[in-house]
């Protein structure tokens, strides 16, 4: 179930690649993960696969809070996310976004 559509969120991103597409998955993401500040969104922690790791596990996992829901959707319809997409294409080869509820934040 979704939030409020006025209320703030939390989404983790994971995503998989594999050997060959790892680069370019990488790539987009430093480019994509740059439009989250247009959009009020902040990415609280974004982590890669060790390279000594099995390659089935995901390959990228992102932790990202989001205003509320108009925020993500115009980052989702954003002109440059879309260009990125077409310019790297389809760089994962599995992903999952989950809206994640808070049990405890981030410790400091």
């Amino acid at each position: 179930m979704f939030t409020d559509p006025l209320q703030p969120f939390t989404l983790v991103f994971v995503g998989h690649a594999t050997a060959d597409s790892a680069a370019r998955a990488g790539a987009y993401e430093d480019a994509v993960v740059t439009l989250y500040a247009d959009h009020g969104a902040q990415l609280l922690y974004r982590g890669r696969r060790s390279d000594d790791q099995d390659p089935s596990l995901p390959f990228e996992v992102h932790v990202t809070w989001f205003p509320h829901r108009a925020a993500l959707d115009a980052y989702l319809t954003d002109a440059r996310r879309v260009a990125l997409l077409d310019q790297f294409g389809e760089v994962f080869t599995s992903k999952q976004v989950v809206e994640m509820q808070t049990i405890s934040g981030l410790s400091t």
